[in-house]
């Protein structure tokens, strides 16, 4: 027996209850609707000549009600969720993470071959040494290496949360943001075929089909949880967590300058980020300078006796407990060592 398809109106109506922002996406795809002559662009090949270059976030057309820039036109509000599907009622339902307080990891199922550098398998992360050769196939596989190393449980497992999966077989995995944080977007930074729809990008709702196929809500779960510590912490290091703007800080030291200036540069903006890390994250920053400096070491360009000196003044000024500062100065030193950085070009 074929399981009836869920009615787009009714998703879009379901989500909005539960504060989620939907905008409609043009039936049979995963694009929002095209938007009034004014606010569409058109294509490269087919260009609108009755567009006008404006800004989105201030169009006009989101008070008169018209589902013009995607998510930017993105609401919970019923009547006109309504007015939309009732003139569509094909119209897929895209959901906006930003205005939703929702960070959905993306795990890809793509094919092609996977990176045999670590670093661009799982960028930062220490892998093991006994990764058979092709057990790495697509996003779930580097999604587990990435569990295994932080010693987590899948997410979607424990606790359990709202698992779609996408017509290629891949998932996505949703969580609620972290009370007073933000997220953007980035796809890639955090592994190969992990990204990350958050910000001013949305995901396609479970229930919606396109011609690739449909998007599956997995199990009975239609709750949200909340970002895992471990998760949010490896997508904070990763550069996807909005942070305000804050004034530089003058370091109180001026470390001796290493090797060239590309290694230099480096050293320096290490030593930075460490004095400059806010409380939460001063422990990540000071193991992410370490391995990073100890890369450099393993090529034979910084001593590391010289690196672990300046990591531990950088520590110091950033609040760090000495003995808390040596055991992680230490293993990430070694770490880093094990993992010699390329140096090539004009970097050499």
């Amino acid at each position: 027996m074929t399981t009836p398809t869920p009615d787009p109106l009714r998703v879009a109506l379901w989500l909005a209850s539960k504060g989620y922002a939907v905008h409609p996406l043009a039936s049979g795809l995963k694009v929002p609707v095209r938007g009034c002559d004014r606010c569409s662009p058109g294509t490269a090949e087919r260009p609108n000549p009755a567009h006008v270059e404006h800004d989105g976030h201030a169009c006009p057309c989101h008070a008169s009600g018209r589902p013009c820039h995607g998510v930017l036109a993105a609401t919970t509000d019923a009547d006109r969720i309504t007015a939309w599907w009732t003139r569509i009622p094909t119209a897929g339902v895209g959901v906006a993470a930003g205005p939703s307080g929702l960070v959905i990891l993306d795990v890809d199922c793509h094919g092609g071959e996977a990176p045999t550098d670590p670093e661009r398998l799982l960028p930062g992360v220490e892998l093991p040494d006994d990764i058979a050769p092709g057990s790495i196939v697509d996003g779930r596989d580097v999604l587990a290496l990435l569990v295994e190393a932080r010693r987590a449980t899948l997410p979607g497992c424990a606790p359990e949360t709202l698992t779609v999966r996408t017509p290629s077989g891949g998932l996505h995995y949703w969580f609620r943001a972290p009370a007073r944080t933000q997220w953007r977007p980035q796809a890639g930074a955090l592994g190969w075929q992990l990204d990350v729809r958050a910000g001013s990008s949305y995901a396609v709702a479970p229930g919606t089909v396109t011609r690739e196929g449909g998007y599956t809500a997995l199990g009975d779960c239609r709750t949200v949880t909340e970002l895992p510590v471990w998760l949010a912490r490896d997508l904070d290091r990763t550069g996807h967590r909005v942070r305000p703007e804050r004034p530089s800080v003058v370091l109180p030291w001026r470390p001796r300058r290493m090797g060239n200036g590309y290694v230099a540069a480096a050293v320096e903006a290490e030593l930075r980020t460490v004095a400059e890390a806010q409380p939460g994250t001063r422990n990540d920053a000071l193991n992410r300078a370490a391995f990073s400096l100890g890369t450099l070491c393993g090529a034979g360009r910084l001593d590391r006796a010289q690196v672990a000196d300046v990591l531990t003044d950088a520590s110091r000024h950033a609040g760090l407990a000495e003995r808390e500062a040596e055991a992680a100065i230490r293993s990430g030193l070694a770490a880093g060592q094990r993992h010699p950085r390329a140096m090539t070009g004009a970097a050499a």
